[in-house]
């Protein structure tokens, strides 16, 4: 075939190598010129791609007989709507794929916590099996990983509303809907177009395959039980007479009508309910998929989390830091709060997403010490929550993460958990973490030669 990919991120890169690798004729774009990409496309053009920079034009589809998207594209761009109005098929990355790979796929997707529980779920799965490969969303993306697979590889896939938008065939043997809450209103002109896009993770899921999702959240519990596969329910936040759920100091699954320990909670070395809830989704996923259940302990106890999801920076001035940089909305801020009962000093901004920052409002009164605005957004950040704790404002992390130190004493906790994306200050939220435990560290070592 002749085929365009239409962005050339990562995600994209990677469809467009495996398509001149079967064979096809490829064509990519970009509204980035080529020198400011972030992925060299010197191999792909040497073997004969051709690209177009600076322009996403329908005038490109002539002659194509697919568009493959990256999740950077959204379906309203002129040139997906001029290849829907062809009707030239319109795949995304996960959909081209799956139609490319062998193997089984397990997906995880959610609002929140969806790259904690992938991670954690592709330990669990590579505690068993020896073929196991993790990625998507998260790292390494599904069509780099394709290449090799077996009947017996396991793919442990973070899939995001962008990506599941386009798939068709797309099928996951297992499942996993964690949560919905709202998010990229900048991309969504309605929740509920974010929301269904989600739901689809349960697409073409038949009798064999399963279905786990959170009973917490109505939204998400309807999604799961209008699925087609076997549902497998859970909730941290209350029991359940079919599900998992919590009962004593035990994570307890209840099914088939008998009742199996998952993991004691003292297995879990990450604080806060949304870990708990992910630990559940990735135990459950993996029973799912054949994990023996005396496996999932051992590698909770192991599992350390990863970077800038709540991660303990060190302490300064008494106060124990976190740096929590990829909590981009205002549910996952709400989701690290609750691993602190009071005492927080609590960084907030950066570009702002289209938040609703009065739901903080409880939380905030109940668990900080003060609020410390920063960025973009600091001006909204400050309307939503003055008087209700001591509050700064400032243009910069970098002089917010300062103020913040020195109002944090003995027993409190220093947390970035920003609400918003970091584009105004930085190249994505990882470099806004990184900086952030830079600073952190610069503090503690000052505090060290005093």
């Amino acid at each position: 075939m002749k085929v365009l990919v239409a962005g050339m991120g990562q995600s994209g890169f990677a469809a467009a190598r495996l398509a001149l690798a079967k064979g096809h004729a490829v064509l990519a774009c970009d509204q980035s010129l080529a020198d400011q990409l972030k992925v060299d496309l010197t191999p792909l053009l040497a073997k004969g791609m051709t690209f177009y920079g600076g322009s996403e034009s329908p005038a490109l589809l002539e002659g194509v007989q697919a568009l493959i998207l990256s999740p950077g594209v959204p379906r309203t761009a002129p040139l997906v709507k001029s290849a829907i109005e062809r009707k030239i098929p319109v795949l995304g990355e996960l959909e081209w794929g799956f139609r490319h790979g062998k193997g089984r796929v397990i997906a995880v997707t959610g609002s929140n916590g969806k790259s904690t529980t992938t991670t954690l779920l592709g330990q669990l799965m590579a505690s068993h099996y020896g073929d196991v490969r993790t990625g998507g969303n998260l790292g390494t993306a599904y069509c780099e990983m394709v290449d090799g697979a077996t009947d017996d590889t396991w793919f442990v896939l973070e899939a995001s509303s962008f990506q599941l938008e386009s798939i068709e065939t797309f099928h996951a043997r297992v499942a996993v809907l964690l949560n919905i809450t709202p998010d990229h209103q900048d991309r969504y002109a309605l929740f509920d177009e974010y929301a269904s896009a989600k739901a689809r993770v349960f697409l073409n899921q038949g009798r064999d395959d399963f279905a786990v999702f959170s009973a917490s959240d109505p939204l998400v519990d309807a999604f799961g039980k209008a699925s087609g596969g076997t549902h497998v329910r859970f909730s941290a936040q209350g029991p359940l007479s079919l599900g998992a759920s919590v009962r004593n100091s035990s994570a307890v699954w209840i099914h088939g009508g008998r009742e199996e320990v998952l993991f004691g909670l003292s297995d879990l070395p990450l604080p806060g309910t949304h870990n708990l809830e992910d630990a559940l989704a990735a135990c459950l996923a993996a029973r799912c998929a054949g994990v023996p259940a005396e496996k999932l302990a051992p590698a909770l106890r192991a599992f350390t989390g990863l970077p800038h999801r709540l991660e303990r920076v060190g302490v300064v001035n008494g106060a124990a830091v976190y740096n929590d940089s990829k909590a981009t909305n205002t549910d996952a801020v709400l989701k690290a709060l609750t691993a602190f009962e009071s005492g927080v000093v609590l960084l907030l901004g950066g570009k702002d997403k289209g938040a609703d920052w009065s739901v903080l409002v409880p939380d905030v009164k109940r668990r900080c010490k003060a609020v410390v605005a920063f960025g973009a957004a600091r001006e909204k950040v400050v309307a939503a929550l003055d008087g209700l704790v001591p509050m700064g404002s400032f243009a910069s992390l970098k002089d917010a993460t300062a103020n913040a130190l020195n109002l944090a004493g003995p027993g409190d906790s220093v947390v970035l958990s920003p609400a918003c994306a970091s584009f105004d200050e930085f190249k994505n939220f990882e470099d806004r973490g990184e900086q952030f435990k830079s600073w952190v560290k610069g503090a503690m070592e000052k505090e060290t030669r005093k």
